[in-house]
């Protein structure tokens, strides 16, 4: 069988980065992308080849532009590799599919009220739209759901142990408080209009927690003025960094998700906030994040202080992040399984005749 997974986000790597070993040994398994620095960083650690489609535009009109020629790649591609299957959250991917053999399996965890390019222009032209469970409620022609998200594919305890040396790469020894801030761009076509944190309360932040143990940044901004506070490390060590971390502080959906994974207290702040059902579920249902708006930027520096007040509070969101995984499946084991037994497994799906306890 060959795959085709076409990312366009550095997130996206590690969704697939497990299938991609999981599945190579039997089928064929070819990745496509934009050129993105991060994204070619992380295709090179994890010594994963990949088809370029060239250097991603930032701006909407630029990126409206240039679909049309990175559909035709795209469709070029899917023919000289004879692809069976696209998977992804690409809308090249799907949109080439449509003119190939491939079934198309499109994936996403967000609502697609927030997604509104992709839900007219691209999940309806897909032959299946793969999302966690708590979207099940979303309207598709063919839906398929399963018990768990998307960053479980990388960081489920099957598949991920931290590194305690990334630790010690950052000047800190095993114990020490610190902090991780993560600051994004909004540069995304589903970002128009939406909005994180400002630089002053980016430094309210730094003022608040430095008292308290190191502050780090990461940042798709580049900011001369907190450059002091950068993280020298490479992207694919974060995680191990989130695990080790007192707080996740951002205006990034992807991390806070992560942050919460790994049993660390996520708060993130941007206008996309009570707008996101899986971060809605982490957050009411398991009591592992907090999510804010701007305006109500006070708000959440009361709740990190609340936080912090408690000396035992990592102990307490370990806990919580127990009863999480027990509810939740190995994301890569059960993708594996799905891709490898297509297109039976898309129909039990559909028929809700899976059972998932396997992959637990």
């Amino acid at each position: 069988m060959n795959i085709l997974i076409d990312v366009n986000h550095p997130a996206q790597v590690h969704y697939f980065r497990n299938l991609y070993r999981e599945l190579s040994g039997e089928h064929k398994v070819f990745f496509s992308s934009k050129e993105v620095p991060i994204i070619d960083s992380l295709f090179l650690a994890y010594e994963i080849p990949y088809y370029s489609y060239g250097k991603k535009k930032d701006s909407i009109a630029q990126k409206a532009i240039n679909q049309v020629r990175y559909d035709l790649e795209c469709l070029r591609l899917q023919k000289k590799l004879d692809i069976d299957i696209a998977l992804g959250s690409s809308a090249s991917n799907v949109h080439a599919a449509l003119f190939t053999k491939a079934i198309s399996i499109a994936t996403t965890d967000s609502d697609l009220t927030v997604l509104p390019f992709a839900a007219k222009f691209v999940y309806p032209f897909a032959d299946y739209l793969m999302t966690p469970e708590t979207l099940a409620f979303q309207k598709h022609k063919k839906q398929i759901c399963y018990p768990g998200y998307q960053e479980l594919a990388y960081l489920h305890p099957n598949r991920f142990t931290p590194d305690p040396e990334v630790v010690f790469s950052c000047g800190l020894t095993e114990g020490d408080p610190f902090f991780v801030l993560r600051f994004t761009a909004f540069k995304a076509h589903h970002d128009i209009g939406m909005y994180g944190l400002s630089r002053e309360q980016k430094w309210d932040l730094i003022r608040l927690l430095e008292p308290h143990g190191k502050v780090m940044i990461t940042s798709e901004v580049n900011d001369p003025e907190f450059v002091k506070y950068h993280i020298p490390l490479a992207p694919e060590k974060i995680h191990s960094l989130l695990y080790y971390a007192s707080m996740l502080i951002c205006d990034s959906q992807t991390m806070t998700t992560e942050a919460a994974i790994l049993g660390t207290p996520a708060f993130r702040c941007n206008t996309f906030a009570g707008k996101l059902t899986v971060i809605e579920e982490i957050e009411k249902y398991y009591d592992l994040a907090y999510s804010y708006h701007p305006r109500h930027f006070d708000w959440m520096l009361k709740k990190i202080g609340e936080v912090l007040s408690d000396e035992d509070y990592k102990q307490k969101w370990s806990e919580k992040r127990k009863t999480l995984l027990r509810d939740k499946i190995d994301v890569t084991a059960f993708w594996a399984w799905m891709l490898e037994n297509v297109p039976g497994s898309l129909e039990a799906m559909r028929a809700k005749k899976v059972d998932f306890d396997r992959f637990r």
